[in-house]
């Protein structure tokens, strides 16, 4: 099962790198949220193929604790791999979940080397993702194994 959550921690692309702004932190908020689901739309265009045809469509929970211990719950609803909506509350029915804190997040932005340091915060369960049924996890493990899905996703929000 470890393994299972190794190779999904990478999936930056759709609740993760969402997350992350350009800056050296970020405000956990809806507003965040939503600027960063609009920038990654713009850059869709860019995305690797596998990216694009492999997300499809999926209803992605992001449910985050902030510093200050409250929670942000949103919904990403993906269609044909953009965003089409953000809602906040989230989704009874997701297919991927994302959880994680405002503090863990930014160590992943303040680090030097973002994926080994968000593959020790998954590894120690600091920050956490799944996939609801078989086909939703097969292609998060598609997607997180192609460098070039990954290289996207952090050039897009980290470059």
């Amino acid at each position: 099962m470890r393994d299972y959550h190794a190779s999904l921690m990478l999936v930056s692309f759709t609740a993760i790198v969402l997350l992350l702004g350009p800056a050296h932190a970020f405000t956990l908020d809806m507003r965040c949220v939503e600027d960063n689901a609009a920038n990654y739309n713009r850059n869709i265009e860019n995305a690797p193929y596998l990216l694009t045809s492999f997300l499809g469509s999926e209803k992605i929970n992001l449910n985050l604790v902030k510093d200050n211990g409250s929670l942000l719950n949103a919904g990403l609803d993906m269609v044909d791999g953009r965003i089409e909506k953000v809602i906040q509350g989230g989704f009874d029915n997701a297919t991927i979940s994302f959880a994680a804190s405002e503090r863990d997040m930014n160590e992943v932005i303040a680090s030097e080397d973002k994926i080994a340091t968000f593959k020790n915060l998954v590894d120690e369960g600091k920050i956490e993702i799944r996939a609801e049924g078989f086909w939703a996890q097969a292609k998060l493990k598609a997607l997180l194994s192609s460098a070039s899905v990954l290289q996207f996703g952090y050039d897009l929000f980290f470059g």
